[in-house]
C-alpha cells in the first residue's frame, strides 16, 4: 500500500512521531509532503526546509521501509495523482482529506483509505504544538516548562482543596497555581435542574480570566420522576485558554422529605440542615452528605469526583 502523509513538521515532536508513525505502520511504501519554506511562511517563524526535511528522514529511517519526500507549495501534493491508495491525517486536516477524495471522484480516480491520527497530549493535556514549543510553554515531548495556572470560581475551602487534590493527581509532575476567585454563578443560593449547570459554567468563565484552566463547581436538586424523589448532585465544569469545555457530575444522594420541604418554602439545603439538625454552615464541611451517610462519605469526596469526571474526556485527549 502507498501511503501519503504530509505537514510543516516545525520544531518535529511527538505528534510528527505518532503521524509518520500511523503512515509507516499501515503503509509498504510512503510518500511525505514537507511544506515550503513559502508556503510554510503562511504560519509565521517557521524554521528551515532543510532542517525540516534533516528531522524527518532522521525519524523516517528507523522504520526499514522506503519513502520519499517531496517539497509542497500546495495543500494536494501528491494526494490527486494515481498510483496512492491512502493518506494518514490528523484530526485537524481530516475535512482536507475529505475534499482530497471528492476532487479524486471528479477525476476518476479511487477515492483513498484515510487514517486518522488523533492528537498527542502534552502533560498538561493540551494537544503538542509547534507553536506551543515556539513559545516556550512546552518542549518537543510534551514536557511543560511554567507553571499551569488554574482558577475556581469560588472561594469555599471545601471546593478549593477538593479540587487540588485532583488536579495533583492528574498533574502529578506539572508545576501549578491555584487562583480561587469569588464570582457570582447568576442563578441564586440554591439552584434546581439545568440552572445548577449554568451556574457551573458562570463560574467558570467568569474565573478563568487568562489562567490556562477555569473551574467551576455548582451543585443543585434534580427531581427524578422514576423515584419521585429529589436528587443533590454536583456538577464541574473546566474551560481552557483555547475554548474548550467539559462537564462532569458527581454521585447523587436524596433528602429527607422534611428537608425538601423548608427549601420549597425558601431555604437553601444549608439553611434546612441548620433548622432541622442544628449544624451550621454544613456545605463548607462534611457537607449535608457527611451528616445524611453517617461519616461514610462527605462533601469533599464527591467534589473530587465531579472535578475527576470533568477531566475524563480530556484524558483522553476527546473531541
Amino acid at each position: 500500500m502507498k501511503v501519503v502523509v504530509g505537514g510543516t513538521f516545525d520544531c518535529f515532536h511527538r505528534g510528527h512521531e505518532a503521524l509518520l508513525g500511523r503512515a509507516f505502520e499501515v503503509g509498504d511504501e510512503v510518500h511525505i509532503g514537507v511544506t515550503s519554506d513559502a508556503f510554510a511562511s503562511k504560519k509565521g517563524k517557521i524554521s528551515q526546509y532543510s532542517e525540516r526535511v534533516e528531522a524527518v528522514t532522521r525519524f523516517a529511517s528507523r522504520f526499514g521501509k522506503p519513502f520519499t519526500i517531496s517539497k509542497l507549495d500546495d495543500v494536494y501534493g501528491e494526494t490527486l495523482q494515481e498510483g496512492i491508495d491512502a493518506i494518514v491525517v490528523s484530526t485537524e486536516t481530516l475535512k482536507q482529506a475529505k475534499k482530497i477524495n471528492a476532487l479524486r471522484k471528479r477525476r476518476g480516480l479511487k477515492p483513498l483509505e484515510i487514517f486518522v491520527v488523533k492528537k498527542v497530549l502534552a502533560e498538561d493535556l493540551f494537544p503538542i504544538s509547534s507553536t506551543r514549543i515556539r513559545e516556550g510553554e512546552i518542549n518537543r515531548m510534551g514536557k511543560r516548562l511554567r507553571a499551569l495556572t488554574i482558577a475556581i470560581g469560588s472561594t469555599n475551602p471545601v471546593k478549593i482543596e477538593a479540587t487540588k487534590q485532583i488536579l495533583a493527581k492528574i498533574f502529578p509532575a506539572v508545576e501549578m497555581r491555584l487562583y480561587p476567585r469569588s464570582v457570582d454563578p447568576g442563578v441564586g443560593s440554591q439552584p434546581f435542574g439545568n440552572a445548577t449547570i449554568r451556574g457551573a459554567i458562570n463560574r467558570a468563565m467568569q474565573a478563568i480570566g487568562d489562567c490556562d484552566y477555569g473551574i467551576g463547581i455548582e451543585a443543585g436538586l434534580f427531581y427524578i420522576p422514576g423515584v419521585k424523589k429529589y436528587y443533590d448532585v454536583q456538577y464541574c465544569v473546566i474551560v481552557d485558554k483555547f475554548g474548550r469545555r467539559t462537564v462532569g457530575h458527581g454521585p447523587g444522594f436524596c433528602y429527607p422529605d422534611e428537608v425538601i420541604e423548608c427549601v420549597k418554602h425558601g431555604d437553601t439545603v444549608e439553611d434546612a440542615i441548620e433548622k432541622l439538625y442544628g449544624i451550621k454552615k454544613i456545605g463548607q464541611s462534611i457537607g449535608a452528605i457527611g451528616l445524611l451517610s453517617r461519616g461514610h462519605t462527605d462533601r469533599m469526596q464527591i467534589t473530587q469526583q465531579a472535578v475527576l469526571m470533568a477531566f475524563v474526556p480530556r484524558l483522553h485527549g476527546w473531541e
